[in-house]
């Protein structure tokens, strides 16, 4: 449990993960130990990920720079992480305002105690720029503030690409503040459910891979071929290089096997 102070700074919302949970995609949920090792950002991710599921979210990590997007019906949430409470975090989070109200900071509790007025000043601080914050406490997430009203202007198209990268990723696993790693996004899984396709089918066009159930973008993913994948048979027709399918299994296994195993199913 987290010590008097934080139960004296007024705390709401409890959320205490107990054994093996399993999230949404069928990953293993380990809840975090205080076993001395050196927390990560990404070790916060974890933690809120299944806090947020937990409450019926769809939850994806790193979408659109944000470190974590909760979505549930019209509600979006935006959690930024970072280990210790610092200027930079707070930069990031008013930057994602204009794209919802409920933007929220996250994160660990310091090992050292802390007096109260360190737990109002942030409070405070938090309540004056409209964002909400989170305290990570080993196995317990911690509420501290609610994220208050935004009074400037929206951006109806930043809020339009993050729920086009939300919903075009189904198979894509990213933790969410992780530097330094290749990001799982919408377009890398139109283009890997592309060319599963095209390893079953040999050569298609466009438009029968939409009609199979691949991405607007379709057309463009081929045309462009960002990652070399694909080479045009004939005029309007695509197939796979030789050997892609290996490189992709063996790069992105996580999202082939699921197309893999939608098409059987659909077959």
């Amino acid at each position: 449990m987290l010590i008097s102070e934080f139960q004296q700074a007024g705390l709401t919302g409890i959320f205490i993960a107990r054994g093996k949970y399993k999230n949404d995609r069928g990953l293993p949920f380990e809840p975090l130990r205080n076993s001395g090792r050196v927390m990560k950002e990404s070790d916060l991710y974890v933690s809120l990920e299944a806090y947020f599921l937990k409450k019926g979210y769809n939850v994806q990590g790193e979408v659109c720079d944000c470190d974590l997007v909760a979505v549930k019906r019209d509600e979006i949430i935006i959690v930024e992480l970072k280990k210790s409470f610092n200027v930079k975090l707070l930069y990031q989070a008013v930057r994602r305002l204009p794209i919802t109200e409920k933007v929220y900071v996250a994160v660990f509790k310091p090992v050292a105690r802390q007096k109260m007025s360190y737990w109002q000043m942030l409070k405070s601080l938090c309540r004056r720029l409209s964002i909400g914050l989170f305290v990570i406490d080993g196995n317990e997430v911690k509420l501290l503030v609610e994220p208050g009203a935004f009074n400037a202007k929206s951006s109806a198209a930043k809020k339009r690409k993050l729920l086009q990268e939300m919903q075009g990723r189904k198979a894509s696993i990213n933790l969410g503040g992780v530097t330094g790693k290749k990001l799982q996004t919408a377009y890398l899984e139109s283009a890997v459910h592309i060319a599963v396709l095209l390893k079953k089918h040999k050569a298609l066009s466009p438009a029968d891979l939409k009609r199979l159930g691949t991405s607007k973008k379709t057309h463009s993913i081929l045309y462009h071929n960002h990652y070399n994948w694909f080479q045009k048979n004939e005029r309007g027709i695509y197939g796979l290089k030789p050997g892609v399918s290996r490189t992709i299994k063996r790069e992105q296994p996580g999202i082939w096997e699921y197309y893999s195993k939608l098409i059987s199913q659909e077959s």
